[in-house]
C-alpha cells in the first residue's frame, strides 16, 4: 500500500545492498521511539470525520481501514518484500497456497488458458488440475528443461504461463529470461514461484517476469512457526486485483502477528541463505560421489546438465537437493528411518535439516504417471539442509546408508 520507505528520508533501498535492505526497508520512525514496529493487533481503524471515512473506505487499498484489507504491521512486511524482489509493490497472503491461488485467479477468468510446468509444488498441482476445471479455466504442461515445445502451447486465450525455478521437488530450472522472451511476445504474462531460489539467489522481476510468488513459510519465514504467502509484482494494477479482489473477498488474510514474525525472520535471511548455498553444495558433491546414489539434483553442481542456466540466473544454488537412493522406493524409506540428525517432516527453509520422501508423502495424492511425466521418482529424497555444520549431517547420511 504504502511507498518504500526507510527511517531516515536521504537514504533509498535502491542505494543499499541486500543485507542491509531486509533490515532496514518498510520500518518508519514510530512516533515512541520503538526500534523494532509494534505490532498493529487491531481489526478496525477509527476516522476523525465522515469525510476521513468516505475517503478510506471509497479506495480501501490506499488506507487503513480494516485489517482483511490493508494492516500496518503487514504493510511494512510486503514493503521489505518489494524492495528485496525489486518490485514496485506485494501483497501479503495467509500462506504460501493463498499467495498462488489468489495469483492466479486474480488473472484468469473462465475461457482463459494457462500453462504450467509438469514439475512443481504439490498444492499447485492441486489447483491446475482440480480447481482450474471447476472455473472453466484450461491450462496445458510442459518441461521446463525443454523450452522448444513451449510456443507451440501458447493458445490465443494463453493468458498465463506458470513456473518454478528450481522446480519442487525435482530442482529442474527453467530459463526466466527465455520463457518471458516466449510469453510477452504473444502478451501472455509470467509467473513464478520463487519459493526455492528466494530474491537472495534470484530476482525474477528483474528477468522480466510479472509476478513473483513465495510461500514464506520457507526461507522468509525461516524458522518453522508461520504460515505465509505473498505475490510481488511491477504491475501495480494486478496488485490491486490481488488486494481487493482475491485477498479481499478470498478471505486469506495473514495476522498483523504473523507479519511481525516473518519480518523478524526476514533479517536474517541472507546470512541464513549464504550458509545454505556453502552447505548444500558440499553435501550435494559428498552425494554425488556416493555409489548408493543413483541421481543428485542441485543447480550448482557441474555435473548439472543446466549448470550454465543456474549461474546465469542463480548467485547460489540454494539449500534444497533432491536424491535417489539405489533401490526405490522401499530403500528411499529405509534410509529416511535410518537418520538420526535430520528431521522427517514436510516442508522447508527452516534451521534445521528436514527430509521427505515426495513420493510417499507431499506428493502421494498425484498420480503415479503424472508424477512420473514430471521427474519424481519412487526413490527420490528431498533435502532441506538446515544451519547445522555440513559435516555433521554428511556423518548422518553415511550412517544411514549402512557406510
Amino acid at each position: 500500500m504504502s511507498q518504500l520507505v526507510l527511517k531516515h528520508p536521504d537514504l533509498k533501498h535502491e542505494d543499499l545492498k541486500f543485507n542491509t535492505v531486509e533490515v532496514h526497508a518498510g520500518e518508519p520512525r514510530d512516533m515512541y521511539g520503538a526500534l523494532i514496529p509494534p505490532i498493529y493487533q487491531t481489526s478496525t481503524f477509527y476516522f476523525d470525520s465522515t469525510d476521513d471515512a468516505v475517503k478510506a473506505c471509497d479506495d480501501y487499498a490506499e488506507s487503513f481501514a480494516y485489517s482483511r484489507i490493508t494492516n500496518p504491521s503487514v504493510d511494512y512486511l510486503e514493503q521489505k518484500l518489494a524492495a528485496l524482489e525489486h518490485g514496485k509493490g506485494a501483497v501479503a497472503y495467509a500462506s504460501g497456497m493463498g499467495a498462488v491461488s489468489g495469483a492466479i485467479f486474480a488473472l484468469l477468468k473462465s475461457g482463459d488458458h494457462a500453462i504450467f510446468t509438469k514439475a512443481k509444488y504439490s498444492g499447485t498441482e492441486d489447483v491446475t488440475s482440480d480447481w482450474l476445471p471447476r472455473f472453466g479455466i484450461a491450462h496445458d504442461t510442459f518441461d521446463a528443461a525443454n523450452l522448444s515445445q513451449l510456443e507451440g502451447l501458447i493458445k490465443p486465450n494463453t493468458k498465463l504461463i506458470y513456473v518454478e525455478s528450481p522446480a519442487n521437488p525435482t530442482m529442474v530450472l527453467v530459463d526466466i529470461a527465455a520463457v518471458v522472451e516466449i510469453a510477452h511476445k504473444h502478451g501472455v504474462k509470467v509467473f513464478i514461484d520463487n519459493t526455492f531460489a528466494t530474491p537472495y539467489n534470484t530476482t525474477p522481476l528483474d528477468l522480466g517476469v510479472d509476478a513473483v510468488i513465495h510461500s514464506l513459510t520457507k526461507y522468509i519465514g525461516g524458522h518453522g512457526d508461520l504460515l505465509g504467502g505473498a505475490v510481488i509484482s511491477n504491475d501495480e494494477q494486478f496488485l490491486r486485483e490481488c488486494r481487493l479482489g482475491t485477498l479481499m473477498h478470498f478471505g486469506s488474510v495473514m495476522a498483523p502477528f504473523t507479519a511481525f514474525l516473518v519480518c523478524r525472520g526476514l533479517k536474517t535471511l541472507g546470512v541464513r541463505m549464504k550458509q545454505y548455498n556453502e552447505s548444500a553444495l558440499k553435501i550435494a558433491k559428498w552425494l554425488e560421489a556416493n555409489p548408493k546414489i543413483e541421481m543428485v539434483r542441485y543447480p550448482f553442481l557441474e555435473s548439472n546438465p543446466q549448470y550454465a542456466i543456474a549461474k546465469k540466473q542463480m548467485k547460489g544454488g540454494g539449500g534444497m537437493i533432491s536424491f535417489d537412493v539405489a533401490g526405490g522406493l522401499e530403500a528411499g524409506k529405509k534410509f529416511i528411518n535410518s537418520l538420526k540428525l535430520c528431521t522427517l517432516a514436510v516442508s522447508l527453509g527452516d534451521t534445521e535439516t528436514l527430509v521427505e520422501q515426495a513420493a510417499a508423502m507431499t506428493h502421494t495424492m498425484i498420480p503415479k504417471e503424472i508424477r512420473e511425466a514430471a521427474g519424481i521418482t519412487d526413490g527420490m529424497i528431498r533435502m532441506s539442509v538446515g544451519l547445522e555444520d555440513p559435516d555433521d549431517i554428511i556423518a548422518d547420511l553415511k550412517q544411514a546408508l549402512g557406510d
